[in-house]
């Protein structure tokens, strides 16, 4: 099941008090998202995605994604389970001059349908998975 979002972040948005949209997933696993940066944002527009409180992406802890005119996938493997299966998604634009709208998306699929490498066990155990 895919699930979408658009991020608005108001101009000159601080790191400090970052916008955020979130979504409620059902159970499954995470197995694509994806960052559309639409043209217009030139680099100024920082995204990361949070599951439960847990940063998925970027990979490292306190890193954030940028671009302009593009999209960016990750194609890795998070489980959704328990509650609440709340997706965030954190935008800021320190010194930007212009709204600007990110859309995101992840496809969740049920547990049942899921072939792959599973996540990062270092990753599990922050997620009280493990």
């Amino acid at each position: 099941m895919l699930f979408k979002t658009d991020l608005l972040v108001p101009l000159d948005t601080s790191l400090s008090l970052p916008a955020a949209a979130s979504m409620k997933l059902c159970e499954g696993t995470i197995t694509h998202s994806f960052i559309q940066f639409p043209a217009g944002c030139s680099g100024l527009v920082w995204v990361q995605i949070w599951l439960n409180g847990y940063q998925l992406v970027p990979w490292h802890r306190g890193q954030w994604l940028r671009g302009d005119d593009h999209t960016i996938e990750d194609h890795s493997y998070y489980p959704v389970g328990g509650q609440p299966r709340l997706l965030i998604v954190k935008g800021y634009s320190a010194g930007s001059i212009y709204p600007h709208t990110v859309q995101v998306g992840v496809e969740v699929a049920a547990p049942e349908v899921v072939a792959g490498l599973p996540p990062p066990d270092e990753l599990l155990r922050e997620m009280g998975l493990m």
